[in-house]
């Protein structure tokens, strides 16, 4: 048996030798023939196929969430479809969506009486409708006026406005990805949105910061045929963002939501004037129509009756985005005549401003003596309160009372600290001034213009002051930051009134950032515009795992800051935020989207103590100030420990968080088992005693196997070894 064994070993052995003779040979002959056609191919196409990198959903842009044509964004939505999955998407997610249209009323800010009426249009007579978005969004105060509860005193206020223009149909698409967004990503983690293995290694900056849209064909780059390969909106391009950020975010924010302002004037577009198939050609020969449908034959200037009330094409309607109040309707030559619906060049016709105010608003017998500029134009002590006009429509006057009776904290101000509208197109990011010519900026210039340019970048959008474009007046957010100070901006989006239905998703996906960007720097824009020119966050940092001593006790977890930033000591604003996760038999794949269970804990941090370091040095190589903070956790617990840490600051901002880092926004360290095992005399008698047992046992065992005179362990005594 052995012999035989050993004897085909040996041939097997002798002709491994001959094929390792043979085969460099044989290689060499036939390698060049069978890369001749590969190396062909790769002249021209050196990548990989998209369904080769990620998964065949992502590939093809399918959407999670399943559902038809409108919902996967390859057709678009109208105001029936958009309210009726508002409606749906607030009933299947209460805990942080709630439904509403127009606003109840009752006196506004400025003494007038107002009710739902108000607010609907002049024509179809729909209000607007809209979403409060905000975690226990039934809880906290409720605004009678306004119709919303989820009214907290320490959430950051953030309104966003599409369709001011009925035809601008991208408009609303967007923020109707955007709602979809948060609903299917609210309250998970860790998921790989692109099925590439990996998890929120991809945030919303415009930038393809994990490589694999390069990784393509080159033909396959550039998915949007935009022209700009691996570009904001291409495949692998800002596709796999933190859900634990959307989280956040909902959790910390009141977010007003109104895809669709003008439903009046979008309806018309669609049903009448340029007809649901508008993308192939308006049938009224038009761009398309802009205004909501005032009907100046009735309630202008215009003397003619109007007997048959269907909607004057020449005349009525009036420019949602030249409405509002702040330096309205004084361009005369850009926009008509105050009051007079047909002006010079029938162009003007579109950006119509409304009819003039009419009113003694501050009864002093006097009227339009003090316009609305931010300054006393009369001299009595009151600004701004005698308006000439503007804020006329059912719609502006919507948004005008939204914002001013949104005031949680009773201080007479508006909460909203930023503001977006949404419109198309041109592929623009505009901020104020847009009333005033060259040469004019706002006392925030610098500040303004660091938000509009990173969210140039995420877009590759032409960011601008909106009067570098052209001149307007009474535009919203001329109106929003001149008179309420909030943070707005305009998002021209796309190339096109109507965008084809094939271009609505990737055109919507590409400005999917934007809006989250809003939603984040809300609590305090100006600061955190601060704070990003100055660099000023970017050199802190939170203790890596590798660095962090696992003893016994509590675990200790240091921060180290820039010993300018002005941090609160409020530990509802900065704390070490923890948890412990512990796999086990049943779940041998847990990982984040499991974690998503697991609540978070919060642990203050602190200055050092007596023995601690006071110093750091920051990643800019320049010294900061340490803070500490503890995990504790007992000695008997085993897992990992997931860690970041949430900073305020004193004037409310919140958060900032750390690390920053793509793969899920926190760090996680191993946790072994640290309990003791009692006394070490105890220990060593206790090892002592196995020892002798073991290897005792093992003694035996050996002397009896190696015993002549024995028999074989495990063969009956009579057995014959020779025999066999």
């Amino acid at each position: 048996m052995m012999t035989r064994v050993h004897s085909k070993g040996a041939r097997k052995g002798q002709g491994t030798t001959v094929m390792a003779l043979v085969l460099p040979l044989l290689l060499s002959v036939l390698a060049p023939a069978s890369v001749i056609a590969p190396a062909a191919a790769q002249d021209s196409e050196s990548g990989l196929a998209p369904n080769e990198i990620w998964s065949d959903n992502y590939a093809n842009q399918v959407f999670p969430w399943g559902g038809d044509d409108v919902l996967q964004f390859r057709d678009y939505h109208d105001y029936f479809s958009i309210k009726q999955r508002m409606q749906t998407l607030a009933d299947r997610n209460s805990e942080i969506i709630s439904f509403h249209e127009g606003m109840p009323g009752g006196v506004n800010a400025r003494g007038q009486e107002a009710d739902i009426s108000s607010y609907q249009g002049w024509h179809y007579n729909h209000p607007s409708p809209w979403v409060k978005i905000t975690a226990d969004v039934h809880d906290g105060e409720c605004n009678l006026f306004v119709g919303d509860c989820g009214n907290y005193e320490d959430r950051p206020d953030v309104l966003l406005v599409g369709n001011h223009h009925a035809r601008e149909w991208m408009s609303y698409e967007v923020p109707m990805l955007l709602l979809e967004t948060i609903v299917h990503y609210y309250g998970t983690a860790g998921i790989d949105n692109d099925g590439d293995g990996l998890i929120d290694e991809d945030g919303w900056d415009g930038i393809d910061n994990d490589g694999d849209c390069l990784l393509q064909n080159t033909s396959d780059q550039d998915s949007n045929g935009d022209g700009n390969p691996c570009g904001p909106g291409d495949l692998g391009v800002d596709e796999d963002f933190s859900e634990q950020f959307i989280t956040d975010m909902v959790n910390t924010r009141e977010i007003y939501l109104i895809p669709l302002l003008n439903v009046d004037g979008n309806r018309y577009d669609r049903e009448v004037f340029c007809g649901p198939e508008a993308y192939d050609g308006c049938i009224s020969g038009s761009p398309g129509w802009r205004k909501n449908l005032r009907d100046n034959t009735v309630t202008g200037v215009t003397p003619l009756p109007d007997t048959d009330e269907e909607v004057d094409e020449g005349c009525d309607g009036v420019d949602l985005n030249r409405n509002y109040q702040f330096e309205w309707g004084y361009l005369i030559g850009v926009t008509p005549a105050p009051g007079v619906c047909t002006f010079g060049s029938p162009d003007l016709v579109q950006t119509y401003p409304g009819p003039p105010d009419t009113v003694d608003n501050d009864g002093d017998g006097r009227i339009n003596e003090d316009h609305v500029d931010g300054v006393d134009d009369d001299a009595d002590g009151v600004v701004d309160e005698d308006w000439i006009g503007g804020n006329s429509e059912p719609e502006t006057k919507f948004i005008q009372d939204m914002t001013e009776m949104n005031d949680d904290n009773g201080d007479g101000a508006s909460d909203f600290k930023s503001s977006l509208s949404w419109h198309s197109y041109s592929e623009l990011v505009l901020w104020p001034w847009g009333h005033c010519g060259d040469g004019c900026v706002t006392p925030d210039d610098e500040f303004l213009t660091y938000h509009g340019n990173l969210m140039g970048q995420m877009t590759d959008y032409d960011p601008m002051q909106s009067s570098d474009l052209y001149a307007t007046q009474g535009d919203f957010c001329d109106w929003q930051y001149g008179v309420h100070q909030s943070y707005c901006y305009t998002i021209e989006i796309g190339n096109n009134f109507h965008e084809q239905p094939d271009d609505i998703a990737h055109i919507a996906v590409r400005n999917l950032g934007i809006p989250f960007y809003m939603i984040e720097m809300a609590d305090d824009p100006r600061y955190r515009a601060i704070v990003g020119i100055e660099n000023t966050t970017v050199s802190q940092w939170l203790q890596e795992p590798s660095e962090v001593e696992v003893g016994n006790g509590d675990i200790p977890i240091s921060l180290c800051l820039d010993e300018s930033f002005p941090y609160s000591t409020d530990i509802n604003l900065t704390h070490l935020m923890w948890r412990l996760v512990q796999p086990n038999r049943q779940q041998n794949d847990f990982g984040p989207t499991e974690w998503i269970d697991v609540p978070w804990k919060m642990s203050a941090f602190s200055e050092p103590a007596e023995g601690q370091d006071t110093q750091c040095v920051l990643l800019d190589g320049s010294n900061g100030t340490v803070l500490y903070s503890q995990i504790p956790l007992p000695d008997t617990s085993v897992g990992k420990i997931q860690y970041k840490a949430m900073l305020g600051t004193t004037n409310g901002a919140f958060p900032f968080t750390y690390p920053t880092l793509e793969g899920g926004n926190y760090y996680e360290l191993a946790i072994p088992y640290r309990a003791s095992f009692g006394s070490s005399v105890l220990s060593l008698m206790m090892f002592v005693v196995i020892a002798s047992f073991v290897w005792g046992g093992l003694g035996l065992t050996l002397r009896a196997m190696f015993d002549d005179e024995g028999g074989v362990i495990g063969l009956p005594d009579d057995y014959d070894l020779e025999d066999s």
